[in-house]
């Protein structure tokens, strides 16, 4: 026994300095944790309760279990949405995201006015997708800037074969600046000691590219991917605005909004965001996954 009381920790009285301060922490974290749990937590938990109801907001919920996602399943539009979700999201971001990195790797130097140069890249980030839709119509008019400038007569907006490219041209220009500005916060941590050692070694700016600087970028990289995928399948301002889904640009959550508003099925659209939310998660442990494996 005298040994077991030797051997059990000793319960210090706490501090009351730092319990006072524990107390003021708590009361001031709770406003900023009600609002989170009242905004985010709840409305979150009432789409997976709804998802197994049919609700049409003029009448009380029913319990229909899970056939909103079998009528999913079958449902060739929310496989067309889903299909050009992806389409949309990998013609966006596979585009910004090489562009940002060649960008970010050429203005990574000491230069006068290249500060001028990186909030130009990072102005169109800094616009609302509403606006840069609005401003963009007139680009992609049939008489616009930019059949004028490539000198062709393209149906941009109105067209099943040109509707997507041209959502997914805007969208690169929009897109590039915001992983632009990531890569090259990556790059300045980066010590210049590690190139200079590399250009002693013989590398050329190839090799010193593909061995030093991606291994090094490989964490922001990490990080550029999964808000990527997570941005693309949020995609819905640019299709609301410019084609309202029409032409083969009807995306995922333009989807969902006329399914619950237009067509009053709360429940079906509820379904819908419990399956991107197991998506988007999937998909985003999987990168993780991928980036973490290649870091052994």
């Amino acid at each position: 026994m005298a040994t077991l009381s030797v051997l059990r920790p000793v319960r210090r009285p706490k501090d009351p300095a730092q319990r006072h301060r524990n107390l003021v922490g708590v009361t001031l974290a709770a406003p900023a944790l009600v609002l989170f749990a009242a905004f985010a937590i709840y409305p979150m938990l009432r789409v997976f309760y709804l998802s197994v109801f049919d609700y049409s907001l003029t009448a009380p919920p029913e319990f229909v279990g899970l056939k909103n996602f079998q009528y999913l399943a079958t449902d060739p539009r929310f496989g067309a949405a889903l299909a050009q979700t992806i389409w949309y999201a990998a013609g966006t971001y596979v585009p910004a995201l090489v562009l940002a990195l060649v960008l970010a790797h050429a203005l990574n130097s000491r230069m006068r006015g290249l500060g001028l140069v990186r909030l130009l890249y990072f102005l169109p980030v800094a616009i609302s997708w509403v606006a840069v839709s609005v401003i963009w119509r007139v680009v992609l008019n049939p008489d616009g800037m930019l059949n004028q400038t490539l000198h062709l007569n393209v149906n941009w907006l109105t067209s099943s074969t040109s509707a997507m490219w041209g959502l997914v041209l805007m969208s690169v220009w929009k897109e590039t600046g915001f992983f632009l500005i990531l890569f090259l916060a990556g790059l300045q941590t980066i010590p210049d000691d590690v190139f200079e050692a590399a250009r002693l070694d013989g590398a050329g700016w190839w090799h010193r590219f593909w061995y030093v600087t991606l291994p090094m970028l490989r964490p922001v990289t990490a990080v550029c991917s999964v808000m990527a995928v997570i941005r693309g399948f949020q995609a819905f301002s640019p299709q609301a605005v410019l084609t309202n889904g029409s032409f083969g640009t009807e995306v995922v959550n333009l989807f969902v909004y006329k399914t619950a508003f237009e067509n009053a099925r709360m429940g079906r659209a509820s379904a819908v965001a419990v399956i991107m939310f197991l998506l988007l998660l999937a998909l985003t442990l999987l990168q993780l996954r991928v980036f973490a494996r290649r870091d052994r």
